[in-house]
């Protein structure tokens, strides 16, 4: 694969997988402001971000961007990358000869098209497991190449699933970006439907099936992300609850360490106080 990157900084060696017909690495890296790639790979190439941080993609040469948090790249794609939001991310690559990938996916695979999508809970989970195996290599032999193997059927599904969804309506990119907006504020999910302009049902039904979450876990898994980028930047836990919209300290350290298995102050010290950075923790990998 060719690539050339511009402030985007490894904090560790790549961990990797290596398979008769597949590679996996697992990156955590820097992103620091201005945060550019160029990507072209003879192989396909599937790209999964943790945490729900998304790139900016688009075809070299111009066109739209695309932004996203998965993505499938046919094999010969030239594709340009932008990282709006320094800070610190994890990412899975796996590189797949194509034949194989043909025989994974049968010959109707839709193997021509590029795919830029939201991850969804079982894909967070799938990439988190994978992550674990690229480091530790503890468990018996042909589990990460079935687990990797369950990777792609299932960015496939989710490609064919948002699809059929036609992409993220209007309504959801509105509701999505007021939670954002209003973290620090109370956020029902009567008053997200009533944004959305429907009932309650509707809304936590069609939302889940758009984002594969729930609007309640949605807004959790925002809150904790916003709060590992706010404590990431040195800020007081009494001050990083409020904003983030927990109703004191205690309520966001027993959140906080429901989905990260960590309370704040030992994320921080694990993560933050340490030359190599914060490494953000995949939240959806966790209940909420």
């Amino acid at each position: 694969m060719k690539s050339a990157v511009k402030s985007i900084l490894p904090v560790r060696d790549v961990c990797c997988l290596q398979f008769d017909h597949m590679a996996v690495d697992y990156w955590r890296v820097e992103a620091k402001a201005g945060a550019t790639g160029q990507y072209l790979s003879p192989d396909p190439r599937f790209v999964v971000f943790f945490d729900r941080a998304e790139i900016a993609l688009n075809r070299t040469g111009g066109g739209e961007d695309a932004r996203c948090d998965v993505c499938y790249v046919p094999a010969g794609l030239a594709l340009s990358g932008r990282i709006d939001k320094p800070g610190y991310l994890e990412h899975i690559d796996i590189h797949v000869d194509e034949a194989h990938l043909r025989r994974v996916t049968g010959e109707a695979g839709p193997l021509k098209s590029a795919l830029f999508l939201s991850a969804s809970v079982e894909l967070g989970r799938l990439c988190a497991m994978l992550a674990d195996e690229c480091q530790h290599k503890e468990r018996p032999a042909g589990y990460g190449e079935s687990l990797t193997t369950t990777m792609i059927h299932e960015i496939f599904h989710l490609g064919a699933r948002q699809s059929r969804a036609g992409g993220r309506p209007d309504w959801l990119e509105h509701v999505m970006e007021y939670v954002v907006e209003n973290l620090d504020e109370p956020l029902k999910v009567d008053d997200l439907a009533a944004l959305a302009d429907m009932s309650r049902s509707e809304f936590s039904r069609r939302f889940k099936e758009l984002a594969g979450q729930t609007p309640h876990q949605w807004v959790m898994s925002t809150r904790i992300k916003q709060a590992q980028q706010l404590l990431s930047e040195g800020g007081l836990l009494s001050h990083v609850a409020h904003d983030t919209g927990f109703s004191d300290q205690a309520h966001f350290s027993r959140n906080f360490r429901q989905a990260t298995g960590l309370t704040p102050g030992q994320w921080t010290r694990r993560y933050v106080s340490t030359n190599r950075g914060p490494i953000l923790q995949d939240s959806l990998s966790h209940a909420l």
